[in-house]
């Protein structure tokens, strides 16, 4: 099959997985806003911060190693059974023992993040997820190694985020605040292994007892590790704002910056979406040599993420107010700006980032671990020096100004090394679009801005979608993309068959 058809088709049923995931934790933050408050919010933020960073380690890297080592021994289900009860057994040791960890030194972090008791708790109710999540994971990546992707998106993007966000409407109205902010977490982790479970018995044969006697695997977890660095520093990066607010200021702060940040994170979807799908192309057309076909198709999907990210980065960026004002009158008030600056540094990320894809498929994997260093280290000392002066205003100028250098240098050096670039001739397109889109809505800015906060958010995000496709049809689409669409809706084409 073509591959722009393969790209399309796979990153679709994937983003639509990412954007209802993303669409439900959107959901949850409004709730948790709404219902809980400002400072309830931080507390989530920080506590699900901590979480996030210990489900890496406690991974360790073994989904990419189980799905690597399913794929090689294809030819042999008695070793892809034990490769697989291997990883499983190894992250549930893991993770249990960085769920100890967590239980034993909570006070310690809580102070740290200038944390209260409730912030303690949270983070003890939050650890108790670990051990699904990281099994959820394991089994999601050793299904896929069978050519199925549907019961890790299901499981991972639809069913633990939609649990999460009606179990705690659900328990604010029947139990309390605080049982609605600490009990949903591990309930909807639980939840979501649970489904998964029996999918990995019907796609590999893996049994339960297949796990407990598995051994453990040096050849794997050689190869995991290196893959576990790169995502901690990674994850380190991607709530490292939050942490040092949290450090440097308190909870409620945290709270008013966190659906700034969550909002504009939306854009980092579509890249997930693709970089997955163009992932394993790379990785084959460097083994052949073919860099010609890397530039095209790095040109290509650089083009379709630009193209679908520059709507909702419009809506944030010319109506912060009205995007906000959804979680509250005080959230729009304190985080308009964070939120432009905010989603100036996800677009950055969402068009260029799958340069760090490029970089890792085609060996320069070292490489991609120094950006990681060197964007953490920056970050750092920006976060040191700005959110002191600036508060929330820091944090997200600091995050764009990561994120501007580290795009520019990634460009540079896949341009330096493969003499390749995202640039192609089409980008005028989608950018002219979006230029008379953003005139558009600057135009009738003023008015949205009167009408309530749901009913100006809905009226903006119609007008930046309709008008940007307008557009963007009457400035033609690209071969490729005519190629997809009509693959796809056949029933659109036209012409006479012959």
């Amino acid at each position: 099959m073509n591959r722009n058809v393969v790209i399309a088709g796979q990153a679709g049923f994937s983003f639509g997985g990412f954007l209802f995931g993303q669409a439900a934790r959107f959901g949850y933050n409004l709730v948790v806003a709404r219902m809980l408050g400002a400072e309830a919010l931080g507390i989530y933020a920080l506590a699900i911060a901590v979480i996030q960073i210990a489900e890496v380690l406690a991974v360790s890297g073994l989904d990419s190693g189980v799905l690597r080592f399913v794929n090689l021994n294809s030819h042999d289900p008695l070793r892809q059974k034990a490769a697989i009860g291997s990883a499983i057994k190894t992250g549930l040791f893991f993770s249990g023992a960085v769920t100890l960890l967590l239980l034993l030194f909570s006070a310690h972090i809580a102070s740290l993040l200038n944390g209260s008791r409730l912030l303690q708790l949270a983070i003890c109710c939050y650890a108790a997820a670990i051990p699904f999540n990281v099994a959820t994971v394991l089994f999601g990546h050793a299904i896929q190694g069978f050519r199925q992707l549907k019961p890790k998106i299901i499981a991972t993007q639809v069913l633990s985020p939609f649990l999460l966000l009606l179990l705690t409407v659900l328990l604010r109205f029947a139990v309390g605040r605080d049982e609605a902010l600490l009990l949903p977490f591990a309930l909807a982790a639980a939840g979501a292994f649970f489904w998964i479970r029996p999918f990995l018995k019907k796609n590999s044969g893996v049994v339960s007892m297949d796990i407990v006697h598995a051994r453990s695997d040096k050849a794997m977890l050689a190869y995991a590790v290196p893959f576990m660095a790169v995502s901690l520093l990674s994850m380190m990066t991607h709530w490292l704002d939050v942490m040092m607010l949290g450090m440097l200021t308190d909870t409620a702060t945290v709270g008013l910056y966190h659906p700034a940040a969550r909002t504009a994170g939306l854009l980092r979807s579509v890249l997930l979406a693709f970089a997955g799908i163009a992932a394993p192309m790379i990785a084959e057309l460097h083994s052949r040599n073919q860099n010609v076909e890397i530039g095209r198709i790095y040109k290509m999907v650089t083009r379709w993420i630009l193209s679908i990210v520059i709507p909702p980065a419009i809506l944030f960026m010319v109506l912060p107010e009205s995007v906000l004002g959804v979680f509250g009158a005080r959230f729009a008030a304190g985080g308009t700006t964070a939120l432009f600056l905010l989603t100036a540094a996800s677009f950055m990320q969402a068009t260029f980032g799958l340069s760090a894809t490029v970089l890792a498929m085609t060996g320069y994997a070292r490489l991609s671990l120094f950006n990681a260093l060197f964007a953490l280290g920056l970050q750092v000392g920006l976060n040191l020096l700005l959110i002191p002066r600036m508060g929330i205003n820091g944090a997200a100028l600091a995050t764009l100004l990561v994120f501007l250098l580290l795009s520019a240098l990634r460009v540079g050096e896949i341009g330096h090394f493969l003499k390749i670039h995202p640039f192609g001739k089409a980008l005028w397109k989608p950018l002219v679009a979006a230029l008379l889109t953003v005139g558009l809505l600057m135009a009738v800015r003023s008015w949205l801005l009167t009408l309530p906060e749901f009913a100006g958010l809905a009226a903006g995000a119609s007008l930046s979608l309709c008008s940007y496709t307008a557009l963007m049809l009457l400035l033609k689409l690209e071969e490729e993309e005519r190629e997809i669409i009509l693959k796809l809706l056949p029933f659109l084409d036209r012409k006479p068959k012959r």
